[in-house]
């Protein structure tokens, strides 16, 4: 139930496009010079500056990559995620689809084969192609899951540098500054190394104090577009789309034992939470398979500013409930179950 925002990203510069769309059930012929379209057309020459080139986008589908080779698994989109027009000279191009779920690749040549990876080895699930002395001409890429009707997010990598590959790859590695809010009114501050200390109008433009006593409760239209996994950490993957600016802020004037947030909504959401420090809390579902409504604990919680985002996993699917914050454990948010 991972999601990601829809971007098309290329070190150096930035394109946008539409998102990748679910497979229809035309099953596309393999021949070479069908005039297959795909959603992004990308033209590439050997030595290329832009190395390693972003495509950030969703894969999966519903055509059974098995249509294209025995070893191919997994479903893909009836038409090409992507179609590279390679000119020039290499020792080899790398295609690998970046993400924290589990796609697949398939990759056409300009002479008709078709190359097929799943996992890159029983550890890492992202699947990676490497064309030696590649030929030039039109590649069709396609984008898929090992799931039938699954929408993964994450970046599709080509690079003909061998330092960069799936295993080392890092998108964090790329831009490391700090998130800044996009709109930014007088007498906002940013919080160097975190992401914002207070919100424009419209959202939670001030702190609210909070005793761990009582509980605070705010009632939350969730409709952002910024993937949370941008703003995660190695240790703390976040799932789902949330604003750039925080949907609360409050401040703990006291230490409790323990800090609970958590948000009942209409439909599955997540929840971010970012401490006084800095430091990242996420959570999709309470109890796995039970509860969709997420819940972040905080144990011995220190006292200062709070920020709270509240994100979807469908981004485009508008979610209405009610963020709660207490200092009690025993407090639990009303069970969401999976199609409610």
């Amino acid at each position: 139930m991972n999601s990601r925002l829809t971007l098309l990203l290329v070190l150096g510069a930035m394109l946008l496009f539409a998102p990748a769309a679910l497979a229809q059930s035309t099953i596309p012929t393999a021949d070479a010079d069908a005039p297959f379209t795909a959603f992004v057309t990308i033209d590439l020459t050997a030595g290329y500056p832009l190395d390693p080139l972003i495509v950030s986008l969703n894969g999966g589908g519903d055509v059974a990559a098995s249509t294209y080779g025995e070893s191919c698994t997994g479903f893909i989109p009836a038409s090409p995620t992507v179609t590279l027009n390679w000119a020039g000279e290499a020792d080899f191009v790398e295609a690998f689809f970046y993400s924290d779920h589990d796609p697949v690749l398939v990759v056409q040549t300009p002479s008709g084969d078709y190359l097929c990876n799943d996992d890159a080895n029983d550890l890492l699930l992202d699947p990676v192609l490497q064309l030696n002395d590649p030929e030039q001409g039109r590649y069709n890429i396609w984008v898929g899951s090992y799931a039938p009707n699954q929408l993964l997010p994450g970046v599709l990598v080509l690079t003909t540098r061998p330092e960069v590959n799936i295993g080392t790859f890092s998108l964090g590695n790329l831009i490391t500054r700090a998130a800044i809010p996009e709109d930014l009114v007088e007498g906002y501050e940013v919080n160097t190394g975190k992401l914002v200390t207070q919100t424009a109008a419209g959202r939670a433009s001030t702190a609210v104090e909070w005793k761990s006593e009582e509980e605070l409760t705010h009632t939350v239209t969730v409709s952002g577009t910024v993937p949370a996994f941008d703003i995660g950490t190695p240790d703390m993957m976040c799932n789902g789309f949330i604003h750039t600016l925080p949907d609360f802020v409050f401040n703990l004037s006291e230490s409790p034992d323990h800090l609970r947030i958590f948000f009942e909504g209409d439909g599955d959401a997540t929840l971010m939470v970012q401490d006084p420090a800095g430091a990242i809390y996420c959570n999709d579902d309470h109890v796995a398979g039970e509860n969709l409504n997420p819940v972040v604990d905080i144990p011995a919680p220190a006292t200062g500013q709070y920020y709270v985002f509240i994100g979807r996993v469908q981004i485009e699917q508008e979610i209405h409930g009610v963020m709660t914050v207490s200092g009690s454990v025993e407090l639990k948010p009303a069970v969401l179950k999976g199609g409610e």
